[in-house]
């Protein structure tokens, strides 16, 4: 009749010690987070076709606001102005595709044309990351507001210039 006893004391034992480690763990993890925030932000991918926009060259981080265990950072939003973006050159309705390394709560996609960078309309159907260039030539903005329940926000900033096709 110990024996029982014995086992389930020790099994009860190893899951409160593998649940403390489990909380330490994201304690430690969290606050090491705190001190180099932007590294523990989600990383975006923004693919056209087979081709990768670059994060930090041709898709610009433009502000962001993150809870984390203790604390909340932040950064101020940029305007379009602000962020120095690299034009890539694209097809009429050509399908792009935006994804993140942690799957966001909520995705906005925005579209403004060259002549009016500031007014932005949101694509009603690119809230799952997925969406067509314009059909018409011309330099579009976009603007992309990732949220995670809980967690924060992310805001980023690319240009598209849709090119004809060429015979």
């Amino acid at each position: 009749m110990k024996l029982p006893k014995v086992f389930f004391q020790k099994l009860l034992i190893g899951i409160v010690l593998i649940a403390a480690a489990a909380g330490v763990t994201a304690f430690i993890k969290e606050t090491l987070d705190t001190h180099d925030p932007e590294s523990a932000l989600p990383l975006i991918s923004v693919q056209y076709g087979d081709e990768h926009l670059e994060e930090d060259k041709e898709v610009r981080r433009a502000g962001w606001e993150w809870n984390f265990f203790l604390t909340q950072e932040k950064t101020p939003l940029l305007l379009i102005e602000d962020v120095p973006l690299q034009t890539v050159e694209v097809l009429p309705n050509a399908e792009m595709t935006i994804r993140f390394s942690k799957t966001p709560t909520e995705l906005h996609v925005m579209r403004s044309t060259a002549d009016e960078p500031s007014e932005y309309l949101e694509l009603s159907d690119a809230g799952d990351g997925t969406f067509s260039t314009p059909s018409t030539q011309g330099r579009y903005f976009y603007k992309v507001r990732a949220e995670w329940k809980g967690r924060g926000f992310i805001q980023y900033y690319f240009s598209l210039d849709v090119k004809p096709l060429e015979l």
